[in-house]
């Protein structure tokens, strides 16, 4: 069986930007340490992907300055298998809902080492499969494949196979660890089952003051507080600000009859202490039985926008969004 979260011919074409003389360029290099690790790269957008510690995206950049949080005490850094977490930073999948695996996470899932192959699709653009290490202990495989094409746009199909000899019952989880300081913004499903519009995962997050709702969205101002909630947005987009840049996330609607993890939710976001100083932007795919072999796939595009002014405050998000709805940028 197979399940995919395809976006509409409207969402594909809301990056639409294009730099006519623009080529994308794919090259093997040293990165923080890590070698053998590969960079994407068109005018001033890069993105690398680290197989050492299982393919993350540990850079996704213009201009020099990255969305991506990087946890500098681990640069350049591997580890023998073990259940101690090394938190890295960056992009990463696992399977969800957590409640299957607990924590820590399964190192392979985690951090085992992937393989890459360079390939390229139909429009001649390189594409970065990257070949998950497998997980005996959940009994999975992750295998994405990693575009970026000439307007600095990337795509991302997330598959997860069952490699185990029993049905399991998995979705996709997408986590970004961002940057911060930042807001980071996504709409509110105007018939949310939640009481105050949330599911508040922690206890901390019901009462904490980084969460607030204006026209529709969900507005968290990063303040240091550890918090993690949840909402059952149907999207299709998650909005990061820091500065003058904005960072998107679509992903693809939210579908009927289907289950979701955590009572029904479809993004996630986490706030990490001071001294480390990062936001997790998390999309969730719904939840599958999955055959021994069988997989489900999730896709998502991001994008960088360098804006005309800094957001300092909601009313400059609030701008922000508007003019980026009338640019076209976002639906």
């Amino acid at each position: 069986m197979k399940t995919f979260i395809i976006f509409s011919a409207i969402l594909c074409l809301v990056f639409a930007a294009v730099c006519a003389n623009a080529r994308v360029t794919v090259e093997k290099i040293t990165y923080r340490g890590w070698t053998d690790s590969y960079r994407l790269a068109v005018g001033g957008y890069k993105l690398v992907v680290v197989p050492e510690i299982g393919g993350r995206i540990m850079e996704y950049s213009l201009d020099g300055k990255n969305v991506m949080w990087e946890n500098p005490q681990e640069f350049g850094r591997t580890y023998p298998i073990s259940e101690d977490w090394k938190n890295y930073g960056g992009y990463k999948t696992w399977v969800a809902p957590q409640d299957i695996w607990g924590w820590p996470p399964d190192f392979m899932m985690d951090a085992g080492k992937a393989n890459i192959q360079v390939l390229q699709d139909a429009k001649g653009l390189p594409v970065l499969k990257v070949i998950g290490a497998p997980s005996r202990k959940l009994g999975m495989l992750f295998i994405k494949e990693i575009t970026m094409d000439e307007s600095g746009q990337v795509t991302i199909k997330q598959r997860m196979a069952n490699i185990g000899a029993k049905k399991v019952n998995y979705g996709v989880w997408d986590v970004t660890q961002v940057q911060t300081p930042c807001y980071v913004v996504f709409p509110v499903n105007p018939k949310t089952k939640f009481k105050d519009g949330l599911n508040c995962l922690t206890s901390e997050a019901r009462n904490s003051k980084q969460f607030d709702f204006v026209d529709g969205l969900c507005i968290v101002t990063y303040m240091g507080e550890v918090t993690d909630i949840a909402s059952d947005s149907l999207g299709p987009w998650m909005l990061w600000f820091k500065g003058d840049l904005a960072y998107v996330k679509l992903f693809g609607p939210k579908e009927k009859d289907k289950e979701y993890p955590d009572d029904g939710c479809t993004c996630e976001v986490f706030t990490s202490k001071p001294q480390l100083g990062y936001v997790e932007m998390e999309i969730l795919g719904p939840v599958m039985d999955l055959a021994p072999g069988a997989e489900t796939e999730m896709v998502g595009a991001w994008r960088i926008f360098k804006l005309s002014q800094p957001v300092t405050d909601q009313g400059k998000v609030l701008k922000a969004i508007k003019g980026m709805q009338g640019k076209g940028w976002i639906p």
